[in-house]
């Protein structure tokens, strides 16, 4: 954030004709996730306990019930994640639109601009660009790999929810009521968690390369040979510029590129790793995890386990 911060304070240096207001989130944006993010942890939490009641209170029981660390880790990952992501976005647009007044021979520019600083604009707007692009780097280096573990661990756990929803213990009489409606429904619901915080950092990631992108598209739009030979020169560094950060896409630990490509990627696992799994149901292994995720469950809570 300190990159930010340093880079508003150089926002500075535009004409003030060129000085488009940044573009910022709702001042409550934030506030009313936060809240919805904890009401669902409460009723979440809350759930649990109806569904599975703890025998006793010990550490055990509110590290598993009340203080879900795996949930806390997500959830710092992925607001955390998505508001510089989110931050990032918003100053790329409004590079944008300042790009937009100071298109020579396409877009009006003030007439009180000479072409010295029209120059020097154009310079800045570089400037400001390349270091958009190094931020968005440096922030794929630091959370590469929170990300990729985020990705894996999530994958893994979709796979497992999925699987035990779908083959359940044929050699237990199961009672439908509402409780066991909920009980199958909790796998979904964390499933559906799962997908949530996926597709917010990747729409997020891939909105942050659209605006980057979007910059070759108005460089393109310029008339090249109404220009002088200088704004030529900076124009046409400017765009290898671009073409030099292309690569500083946000990534996985450099393993995966982070967009909407990703998303049938996952897909395309997720479907051929639930075949594989439900395809070696009756392998000792399989059996073996079912057996100890069942007795582990049924230490815990004073409700029989049958739909496992």
């Amino acid at each position: 954030m300190n990159g930010v911060i340093k880079y508003d304070q150089e926002l500075t240096s535009l004409p003030r004709c060129l000085m488009i207001r940044q573009l910022m989130p709702k001042k409550n944006y934030w506030n009313i996730i936060f809240i919805f993010t904890l009401i669902y942890y409460i009723a979440n939490t809350f759930l649990m306990v109806y569904l599975w009641p703890p025998k006793t209170i010990d550490i055990t029981t509110i590290v598993l019930y009340f203080i879900r660390m795996d949930f806390i880790v997500d959830v710092t990952v992925i607001f955390s994640s998505y508001f510089f992501l989110q931050q990032l976005e918003y100053r790329f647009q409004t590079l944008n639109d300042s790009w937009e007044y100071l298109l020579p021979g396409f877009l009006s520019v003030p007439e009180e601009l000479t072409h010295s600083i029209t120059r020097i604009t154009l310079d800045n707007i570089r400037l400001f660009h390349a270091e958009l692009s190094d931020l968005l780097r440096i922030f794929s280096v630091g959370f590469g790999k929170m990300l990729l573990g985020f990705f894996v661990f999530s994958f893994i756990n979709m796979i497992l929810s999925f699987y035990y929803s779908i083959v359940p213990n044929n050699n237990v009489l199961r009672e439908f009521n509402f409780d066991s409606y909920l009980v199958e429904f909790i796998p979904y619901l964390l499933n559906l968690q799962n997908v949530i915080w996926t597709l917010s950092i990747i729409i997020a990631a891939s909105r942050v390369h659209e605006k980057k992108r979007k910059m070759i598209s108005y460089l393109r739009l310029i008339k090249i040979s109404n220009l002088s030979a200088n704004l030529k020169t900076q124009v046409k560094f400017f765009m290898n510029q671009i073409s030099a950060f292309e690569s500083s896409e946000l990534t996985a630990c450099g393993i995966f590129n982070i967009n909407l490509n990703l998303v049938v990627s996952i897909l395309i696992l997720l479907v051929t790793g639930l075949i594989t799994i439900i395809q070696m149901k009756e392998h000792p292994v399989l059996l073996q995890s079912k057996e100890n995720l069942k007795k582990f469950i049924q230490s815990l809570t004073t409700e029989k386990l049958n739909n496992i």
